[in-house]
């Protein structure tokens, strides 16, 4: 079936459509901004996304009019007396489960936010100052890599208002989170792409709306999810059971009968054939 006949269903059409415009150039800087604010669309309203780029714009104007030389220390020393002294950008450790602290919007405007939405804040004034820096998607805490020449790297902790964190900090952070038998690898510290990025807030945001039972808003998410990973099946499944669950029994069958098509092996079939039958009469 294709996507773009059927969906969306619950997301709203113009943050859909946004989103599906990044996909087409997914590895590009504006990408993930662009993809950041399409995410926020699905729930917010009258999102301008030229002010929000003209706001980001501010601050590397600003933090580069202060700099007197070439030297990439003075560009990161200004950066973040700019971002967390001035701006005042720092985690919502009050709130961290507030949906707003995923959408790039909000917290432009209230300078809360989470790890992964305030690393993407870090890392477009960054690059946006000739900085070489990447996202790092540590498990359960996202940070911002910064190479400073020679041969230095650093981990930024924006959510910790931009504290440098050395490999060992980095490591005790994750083994707080996952136990001490949590291995540290160089590997964690690849860069992660647009799509990794922007599938990591449409996670979180499918755990916070999942565990409060706001299905029409997973359904959403999951809509954005599939234009992300168009060739993940198991997405059409999510979304035929929660559409099923808010009661849009055609598209639920819809998805639910094209999953299995292409699926014929998967270990719960019986039961959604059943559940198939029961959507299609």
């Amino acid at each position: 079936m294709s996507q773009s006949a059927a969906l969306p269903q619950c997301c709203s059409p113009e943050a859909f459509r946004l989103l599906a415009r990044q996909v087409q150039s997914l590895d590009s800087p504006d990408a993930l901004v662009q993809g950041a604010i399409a995410i926020a669309m699905s729930q917010m309203r009258d999102v301008d996304a030229a002010a929000l780029d003209a706001q980001l714009q501010k601050y590397a104007d600003t933090i580069r009019k202060r700099v007197r030389g070439p030297q990439t220390q003075a560009v990161i020393a200004h950066l973040h007396d700019v971002l967390f002294e001035e701006e005042g950008f720092a985690g919502n450790t009050e709130d961290y489960y507030n949906t707003a602290n995923s959408y790039l919007p909000a917290v432009l405007a209230t300078k809360r936010g989470l790890p992964i939405t305030l690393s993407l804040i870090y890392k477009v004034v960054a690059e946006r100052l000739g900085l070489r820096t990447w996202g790092v998607g540590l498990p359960g805490h996202f940070l911002v890599a910064l190479e400073e020449p020679p041969q230095t790297l650093l981990l930024v902790d924006p959510f910790a208002k931009g504290r440098i964190l050395t490999r060992e900090e980095a490591h005790a952070r994750i083994q707080e989170l996952f136990g001490p038998e949590v291995p540290w690898t160089e590997d964690l510290l690849r860069p992660a792409t647009n799509r990794h990025w922007l599938t990591r807030i449409l996670q979180n945001l499918l755990h916070i709306f999942g565990t409060n039972n706001r299905y029409s808003d997973v359904a959403a998410v999951l809509e954005m999810e599939m234009l992300l990973w168009p060739n993940q099946d198991h997405l059409q499944r999510d979304l035929a059971l929660v559409l099923a669950r808010i009661g849009l029994s055609r598209p639920a069958s819809l998805w639910l009968d094209a999953y299995l098509r292409n699926n014929p092996d998967d270990p719960q079939k019986s039961d959604l054939k059943q559940l198939l039958d029961v959507l299609s009469n």
